[in-house]
């Protein structure tokens, strides 16, 4: 049983005031404002029914009773709806409902899911079933299903899969069963594009409102291309992809003409013809591009993840097989909704389930954005992936990339299956997997379909109903994954293999694993002109080179010949950079120095510092170091034969300050007993 939520359930749960603020420096969508979650709860503690999950109950039986002697128009074709989905042998949410809720208007929300105590599944024959209110419409009933997913340690509660919206501002819920089967702390979450704190919707303070019948969304295959009712991407104009936006006590930046044109060139690429959200802000969106990334990929700074919310450190295994997912929804959202419901989506996952993270690795939505879910995802070597929470059980070992919306009845979008198809084929091909077509060997945590340790032939793109009991992706997105495979074999096909022939104009790096005199690792990166630097970029206890040229940042996760995994901008040419893991993660990023101003980055991408500190004086020799050994690297500045070391990332006056060799030696900085701290040396 996996461990129960320890979130509290006051009326607001003061999240802002625990410092859970939604980042400021890439914001998911402009039009969206922070707002809290809203919780409905549905039964209590000891799975007895609440007052707000039987209000709707009183509405249908005084329907029902009615006689048909003076029932209003609206109930007249309620009762016809029951009838016909009676003769059908269909099921009915409000007729046959156990519970159902009135039809309650609410805060506009983006994304919804069910949660529960007790038990990871629902015990069968209990079902919940959920509609929404979008533009003044109802939508169809739609069956929310235990998602199946989680992670493979089990922590966190158990829930459906999130249902995703295009912006509803009414709800309605049903439950079909047996009273017996009510699982304790039943609720429904309804998350907005920007989620801070959350709110218990008390019955006293809910208003309905009316809602016209409407039909149980059921399979039926679609068209193949839906593409034709969807509403284009539109094309951002690149902006000046300079340094953080200025913050307090921070001079405006002053050399945007050459991040402009350097940022646009690092955009270009093999872009698949794929817009970025108009959402974004421009100076990110220019970064969204790495060099060996087949299709433009919105990183999680871009799409504004709040990094508080992230409590699950990276775990990086080795990979080779593709689980294909999607959500659940009216599939009725924006391209420019898609940034603010993935945020919906990390929320969800993060705090309401309690995995400390989104669990697909990537989201693709309708229009064929790409996004950057699990921490890490972008940034893990080749034939290697940080471990999700998209398939329990069946997390370790694969990449999960998700479709957003539902695709039971209707077609995923032509441009959306190419590019799960291209991400699919460039993670296989990093991992040695020549066939997208091919099946091979999986081993199994454990789910209720596999038991622990069981090793199957399980085709290297599978879907998670392959995995797992769960009709996802749904019956149409799992007709389509032989197109899936066909697109990902061309993209395996496409890709060249790692190379260490010199490429024109690049630099021959050449690393030494011991003390001898020959190189264990030879390889080429990099221009003649970049700036070679080094750290462990993703956390898998190996360091490997970034380049720098100018202001823009290129970076691999091995030490091979090739292009930048990604590349953004950051900082002014004239900056000198710094190196280290600010925030004890286990990953190193990046620090530009500007006279005694840091701006401190705790991810390899664009956009504005985490962090700005002034420290020490413009003419101050600058070391790094974990100083105290907690496993945050922070600074201390020379002057002459005087360090001044500070333990924290923060202005003002050094911890210590010691007096070590002379003025004309040159200083390093290392672990040189082994006990977890850095201490200094000097060359003479």
């Amino acid at each position: 049983m996996r461990a129960p939520r320890l979130l509290g359930m006051a009326a607001v749960v003061p999240l802002l005031a625990a410092g859970l603020m939604p980042a400021t420096t890439a914001v998911a969508d402009t039009a969206e404002t922070a707002a809290p979650v809203q919780l409905l709860e549905l039964t209590t503690s000891t799975g007895e029914a609440t007052e707000v999950a039987e209000a709707g109950l009183e509405e249908t039986t005084s329907a029902g009773t009615s006689g048909g002697t003076g029932v209003a128009p609206g109930l007249n074709e309620r009762l016809a709806t029951v009838a016909r989905a009676a003769s059908a042998g269909g099921v009915d949410p409000e007729a046959d409902a156990l519970l159902l809720t009135e039809p309650l208007e609410v805060d506009d929300f983006l994304v919804a899911g069910f949660t529960w105590t007790g038990a990871d599944e629902l015990p069968d024959g209990l079902d919940v079933y959920l509609r929404v209110r979008e533009n003044g419409v109802w939508s169809e009933w739609y069956l929310n299903e235990a998602s199946g997913a989680g992670r493979d340690d089990s922590v966190g509660v158990a829930g459906t899969e999130e249902f995703v919206t295009g912006g509803a501002d009414a709800v309605q819920a049903s439950v079909i069963g047996d009273a017996a089967d009510l699982p304790a702390d039943l609720q429904l979450a309804l998350i907005p594009g920007q989620p801070v704190g959350e709110e218990v919707l008390e019955p006293e303070n809910l208003d309905s409102v009316d809602a016209e019948p409407t039909a149980v969304a059921t399979p039926e295959e679609a068209e193949d291309n839906l593409t034709s009712g969807l509403t284009a991407p539109t094309d951002v104009v690149t902006q000046a992809a300079d340094d953080a936006a200025p913050q307090e006590g921070e001079p405006e930046p002053t050399e945007a003409a050459t991040a402009t044109t350097e940022s646009a060139a690092a955009s270009t690429g093999t872009s698949g013809g794929t817009s970025i959200s108009p959402n974004l802000p421009a100076a990110l969106a220019a970064a969204t591009t790495a060099g060996s990334l087949p299709v433009p990929v919105i990183t999680r700074a871009e799409w504004g993840a709040n990094s508080s919310y992230m409590t699950w450190t990276p775990s990086y295994v080795t990979a080779d097989h593709v689980i294909v997912h999607h959500t659940a929804g009216t599939n009725s959202y924006t391209s420019s909704q898609s940034a603010s419901i993935v945020n919906g989506i990390y929320y969800y996952h993060a705090v309401t389930l309690g995995w400390g993270d989104i669990g697909y690795n990537f989201l693709v939505d309708k229009y064929g954005q790409v996004f950057e879910g699990r921490y890490g995802s972008t940034s893990a070597a080749a034939g290697k992936m940080v471990v999700g929470g998209h398939a329990y059980g069946a997390n370790t070992g694969t990449m999960g990339i998700s479709m957003m919306g539902t695709y039971t009845s209707v077609s995923p979008s032509s441009t959306q299956l190419t590019n799960v198809g291209k991400m699919a084929g460039w993670f296989l091909k990093r991992a040695g997997v020549t066939s997208a077509t091919g099946s091979s060997n999986f081993t199994f945590k454990s789910t209720e379909k596999y038991k622990a340790g069981q090793t199957i032939s399980l085709p290297v793109i599978s879907g998670h109903r392959d995995v797992g009991y769960t009709t996802c992706p749904g019956d149409v997105g799992y007709s389509k994954l032989g197109q899936i495979r066909s697109t990902a074999q061309s993209q395996i096909n496409a890709m060249g293999g790692s190379s260490n022939t010199k490429a024109s104009n690049s630099r021959q790096i050449h690393l030494n694993n011991g003390w001898s005199g020959t190189a264990s690792v030879v390889f080429y990166y990099g221009a003649s002109t970049s700036t070679i630097l080094a750290g462990d970029w993703n956390g898998d206890g190996v360091d490997t080179t970034a380049r720098r040229d100018g202001t823009l940042f290129g970076f691999r996760n091995s030490n091979t010949s090739g292009d930048s995994l990604r590349t953004f901008a950051y900082g002014r040419a004239g900056d000198e950079v710094l190196v280290g893991d600010w925030d004890g993660n286990g990953t190193d990023t990046l620090a530009v120095r500007r006279g005694s101003t840091f701006y401190f980055k705790n991810s390899m991408n664009a956009g504005s510092a985490d962090k700005v500190v002034v420290y020490g004086r413009a003419g101050d020799q600058v070391l790094v170091g974990d100083w105290n050994g907690d496993g945050k690297d922070t600074l201390a500045v020379r002057r002459g034969a005087t360090y001044h070391i500070k333990n924290s990332i923060t202005s003002g006056s050094a911890d210590r300050v010691v007096v070590y060799g002379r003025t004309g030696d040159e200083a390093i900085v290392g672990d040189w007993d082994g006990n977890g701290t850095d201490t200094l040396g000097v060359v003479r």
